[in-house]
């Protein structure tokens, strides 16, 4: 462990490790994107989505040692033990930091297949990583505002697509899919902005959820419904710095098994009434989840 050392020294050796990791992993992936589009054949297709799942495991295991190696995390995990899960699934979350995306990958890393994140379109502009994701088939969604999408409805087809074909992709080989439900990391004013109802979340917006589930709800066993907190970071809501100078100290997260049931299955698109029952759904999964929080605090602020 080298969490005893200065904070400037940690930040400089987790700017050298983390890139690295993902530049040298990345590399491969992004030459094996190329050659799916050269050679789009199904039993290509299938040996190289092992390939990324081997890259991808150790990149989160590169990772793992590099956060343990700088930063001394005490664990909160909460909830349902994790099983090991071989076919697709589901996993939604809140969305504090950048860290998350480490954080998860920690959490599940070894127990579910190879995770893809749901992930804002101009993450792929991000060298290296964003041609990476875009390569083994993550799925860029552009969240547009609700002005804009009133003067162009159709606009509101390129998410719907690109997360129906992202779930065609979980046909080919078994993944995991991560929605940061919020569409966007929290903070106050965001909350304040969104009028959001909730103290420690943004608003859910469930459309890619329940499309998703619409699609391959039928095809997989479960949901983990992840809740995250980070209670003694120096930097309100900014995490992902206290990991890179080596002082993230604690880290919350709530895990719950959501068996898929036909009330979660339907047609989010045509039928109204599934729509507004599983939009209620969610509103209560997000008010349970922002409780999750609060207690996280409540109980660490005590000890």
């Amino acid at each position: 462990m080298l969490s005893f050392l200065p904070w400037p020294l940690l930040l400089v050796i987790n700017l050298i490790l983390i890139p690295l990791n993902s530049i040298v992993i990345a590399t491969p992936m992004t030459l094996l994107g190329v050659l799916r589009f050269c050679l789009p054949f199904k039993a290509v297709l299938k040996f190289i989505e092992k390939c990324n799942a081997v890259f991808y495991r150790i990149w989160v295991i590169n990772n793992n040692l590099a956060i343990r190696l700088t930063n001394k995390i005490n664990w909160h995990i909460t909830g349902d033990a994790i099983p090991t899960v071989r076919r697709s699934c589901i996993v939604i979350s809140n969305h504090l930091s950048w860290a998350d995306i480490l954080v998860i990958s920690m959490i599940y890393g070894g127990k579910l297949p190879i995770t893809k994140f749901f992930m804002k379109h101009s993450l792929i502009y991000i060298p290296f990583v964003g041609l990476a994701c875009y390569a083994i088939g993550m799925p860029f969604l552009r969240r547009y505002p609700k002005e804009k999408l009133l003067k162009n409805p159709q606009l509101r087809n390129r998410d719907i697509m690109t997360t129906k074909a992202a779930c065609r992709r979980l046909a080919l080989s078994p993944s995991t899919l991560i929605n940061f439900v919020e569409g966007t990391r929290y903070t106050p004013p965001k909350a304040k902005i969104a009028r959001s109802p909730y103290e420690h979340l943004m608003p859910p917006k469930v459309a890619s959820v329940a499309i998703a589930l619409g699609e391959i709800g039928r095809d997989i066993d479960y949901v983990f419904n992840t809740t995250l907190s980070y209670p003694h970071n120096a930097y309100p809501n900014k995490p992902f710095i206290d990991l890179l100078k080596g002082r993230l100290t604690d880290i919350c997260a709530d895990i719950r098994l959501v068996k898929v049931s036909p009330e979660l299955v339907g047609d989010y698109l045509n039928d109204k009434n599934f729509k507004h029952e599983f939009t209620m759904h969610m509103r209560e999964v997000w008010k349970q989840k922002d409780e999750t929080i609060k207690s996280q605090l409540k109980q660490l602020e005590n000890n």
